[in-house]
């Protein structure tokens, strides 16, 4: 339990050290990777999820999901896109090659579509190089770029004004 308290403190001493050396640059190439981070059990409408994909104007197979799981059962651990604590480490390390793979790759836009705090996803979403970050956390104000608030079963609504604002600010087309 003690040890359980220091792992969590060191986690978030480096997400507010990445967080401290985090620079937006706006890209101009446009939009071509989107990575959906989420959890297993509210995960992202999928009709929604093409609807995304058109109005972002990307194809849902540059669209990369990765949930989170509570524990992980036998057969999802062969399933590189689902994660759990136990497979983040002190100071945040992450111990897998598919979330070491992607926190390292820079995704266009990163959407962090959940609302409950959890040191795991935020770990994720602070310490992913990806260039814009979304969320709908209030709480995650800090370590996203744009944060509409709006709850996980309100996919029509995220989606409209997601659009809206990439376009407000130039993102997107």
């Amino acid at each position: 339990m003690f040890l359980n308290g220091l792992k969590a403190k060191s986690i978030l001493k480096q997400i507010d050290k990445v967080q401290l050396a985090r620079n937006y640059k706006a890209s101009k190439g446009g939009v071509a990777t989107v990575a959906i981070l989420q959890e297993m059990d509210k995960p992202f409408d999928t009709k929604q999820l093409t609807k995304l994909c058109k109005a972002i104007g990307v194809k849902p197979k540059d669209v990369t999901m990765l949930e989170y799981v509570k524990t992980l059962t036998k057969e999802q651990r062969e399933q590189p896109q689902l994660f759990s604590d136990k497979q983040v480490g002190w100071k945040g390390v992450f111990k897998t090659k598919s979330l070491k793979d992607f926190s390292a790759t820079p995704f266009d836009i990163l959407i962090s579509y959940y609302t409950p705090e959890n040191l795991s996803l935020k770990a994720m979403t602070a310490l992913s190089v990806a260039k814009f970050k979304v969320g709908i956390n209030p709480e995650m104000e800090a370590y996203n770029d744009l944060t509409i608030h709006v709850a996980t079963d309100q996919e029509v609504v995220f989606t409209k004004e997601l659009e809206k604002y990439l376009k407000i600010l130039k993102v997107i087309n």
